[in-house]
C-alpha cells in the first residue's frame, strides 16, 4: 500500500465515491479536491484508490474531516483507522486552541472516531462529531 497526501486524483476519488454508493459528477469530483485542505489517500500495489479520507476548511479556525471511504475489497484491512491517524496527525500539527473540528462519516466509523476524540454533538441524533 502506498499513501499519497494531497496528491488524490480526481477521477480516483470519484471512482471510489461512486463504489461506496455516493453520487456526484465528474465536476463535482473535482471541485471537492481543489476545496481540500488536505487529502490522504491509500492505493494498493495496481494503483487503484483502497482508501481516501479529506479535510475541508479554513485551515485556521473551522476544519471539517469528510469522505472517509474504504473500498469493500478491502473493509477488513482496516485501512479507515489509517486514514483517521493521518488525518489526526494533520489537524494536531495545524489546529490551534480555538479552532473548531467536525467530523462528517458514515455511522460504522463512530467508534473509530471516538478512539480520536470526537464525540456526538447531539447523541440523540448522531450525525456530526465534534473534537
Amino acid at each position: 500500500m502506498k499513501y499519497r497526501f494531497n496528491e488524490t486524483l480526481p477521477k480516483d476519488y470519484l471512482d471510489l465515491a461512486k463504489q461506496t454508493g455516493r453520487r456526484i459528477t465528474p465536476v463535482q469530483a473535482n471541485s471537492a479536491m481543489r476545496g481540500s485542505l488536505f487529502t490522504v489517500g491509500i492505493y494498493d500495489d495496481s494503483e487503484k484508490l483502497a482508501a481516501f479520507g479529506r479535510i475541508c476548511g479554513d485551515g485556521v479556525l473551522c476544519f471539517t474531516v469528510t469522505d472517509v471511504m474504504v473500498d469493500d475489497a478491502y473493509r477488513d484491512s482496516h485501512l479507515e483507522e489509517n486514514i483517521l491517524k493521518e488525518i489526526s496527525d494533520f489537524l494536531r500539527e495545524h489546529r490551534c486552541r480555538e479552532s473548531s473540528v467536525m467530523i462528517h462519516v458514515s455511522r460504522e466509523y463512530g467508534s473509530l472516531c471516538r478512539k480520536y476524540g470526537f464525540r456526538y454533538l447531539d447523541e440523540d441524533y448522531e450525525v456530526i462529531m465534534k473534537g
